[in-house]
């Protein structure tokens, strides 16, 4: 059962994992309220509630009109509108308040309401920490010293008053090892959450530093891979679509040459730049290493992403560039493809390619696609039967 719960947390998002712990620690609270009560019911049914069954009936009415409002809080989220949403304290201090009306009217087992005391502080280990215990601790005091005042003055319950203080002192010194007890319990969970969160946020770190480009903060060649791989598997399914754009930056190497490695970095970064704010959130930009980059754009035809790469390549030659001075211009030589059905992911790569080289051929900075490459192989066709025909002229 546990195993159980366990697995159903797991698969929750973390605000709902967080209140299901919650709602779970509220009822076993709730859960020892109820055998509290039973306690006294069992006590009445054997005469030892001087109560009338009408005043009892009501009495313990209110008590669990109380109980229940706190996991009826967590069900519909009110909870989260406090500083703490488990309302650790509130609750102690009611179940605090219920166990010391249970010594007042069963005063004969008020050593047996002593120990759900105790039991009350150790709840407190699941979040509260020393300031929260000094409080609970003080609030027990208090209601037990109370309720046996009020017992003494009333006469409802006879004891020696020398045999009973030292009980309390000896209460007092069990009160105070349970609450340092659960104050430590409470700081190494405090410890062990602050070193899980800083461990989560170095393994994420680990995970950006495995995925993406140390220059750019692009997608990486090892992840574009495996999110095209993805996007293969989708398109498996039938109904999806997606195209590549390969981007090849026109001259880069003179731009190193000329200019040096820095300058070529911060060229980079300004491309980098402009592709992600070319695509949708749902699209992918990555390196694949040099001046080479791919656009991934999911549920996209090869029209739709040639437009992308024509507005890609007007913005990178519109960019401004002051490292490379004011009249100076960088541009970019883009081929589109678009994955066709049970192909292999590097033939739709290829294609891409070819379409950058054809590009570059034809000039730099344009677009080329997969469809213009078939009309360029017949015009290169046509240029050689033109040059034979002029061969044999002569």
């Amino acid at each position: 059962m546990i195993t159980l719960m366990q697995k159903l947390i797991a698969e929750l998002s973390p605000d709902e994992s967080h209140q299901m712990l919650r709602m779970r620690r509220t009822l076993m609270a709730t859960g020892s309220g109820l055998v509290l009560t039973a306690i006294v019911i069992v006590a009445m049914a054997l005469g030892m509630v001087e109560m009338p069954v009408t005043g009892f009936i009501f009495l313990y009415g209110l008590v669990w009109l109380v109980n229940l409002t706190f996991p009826l809080m967590i069900s519909y989220d009110i909870n989260l509108l406090f500083k703490d949403p488990s309302l650790t304290i509130p609750q102690l201090i009611w179940h605090t308040l219920s166990n010391t009306i249970s010594i007042y009217l069963v005063p004969e087992l008020h050593s047996v309401f002593l120990m759900h005391y105790l039991l009350v502080v150790l709840f407190g280990a699941f979040r509260m920490q020393r300031k929260g215990f000094l409080i609970v601790g003080a609030v027990i005091m208090s209601c037990y010293c109370l309720a046996m005042t009020a017992l003494h003055l009333t006469g409802r319950y006879s004891f020696d008053p020398e045999r009973e203080l030292l009980g309390m002192v000896f209460f007092l010194f069990m009160l105070i090892g349970v609450s340092i007890i659960g104050t430590e319990i409470s700081s190494l969970r405090w410890a062990l959450k602050r070193r899980n969160s800083e461990l989560n946020t170095v393994m994420q770190q680990a995970q950006e530093q495995a995925i993406t480009d140390d220059l750019t903060g692009l997608y990486n060649r090892r992840h574009l891979m495996d999110i095209l791989r993805r996007q293969q598997a989708l398109a498996a399914r039938g109904d999806y679509h997606f195209s590549l754009c390969f981007v090849d930056l026109d001259h880069f190497k003179q731009i190193n040459d000329n200019y040096g490695h820095k300058t070529g970095d911060e060229v980079l970064q300004t491309f980098a730049d402009l592709a992600r704010n070319s695509v949708r959130e749902v699209d992918f930009v990555a390196r694949l290493g040099g001046e080479e980059f791919v656009l991934v754009l999911v549920r996209t035809e090869l029209s739709g992403a040639q437009h992308v790469a024509e507005r890609l390549r007007i913005s990178m030659s519109k960019a401004r560039l002051d490292v490379l001075g004011p009249d100076s211009q960088v541009t970019a030589s883009i081929g589109v493809s678009q994955y066709k059905a049970k192909e292999k992911i590097e033939e739709t790569m290829h294609r891409a390619d070819i379409a950058v080289y054809a590009a570059k051929n034809r000039g730099r900075n344009q677009v080329v696609t997969e469809d213009d490459l078939t009309s360029l192989i017949i015009s290169s066709l046509h240029d050689d039967a033109d040059l034979y025909t002029e061969s044999d002229a002569r």
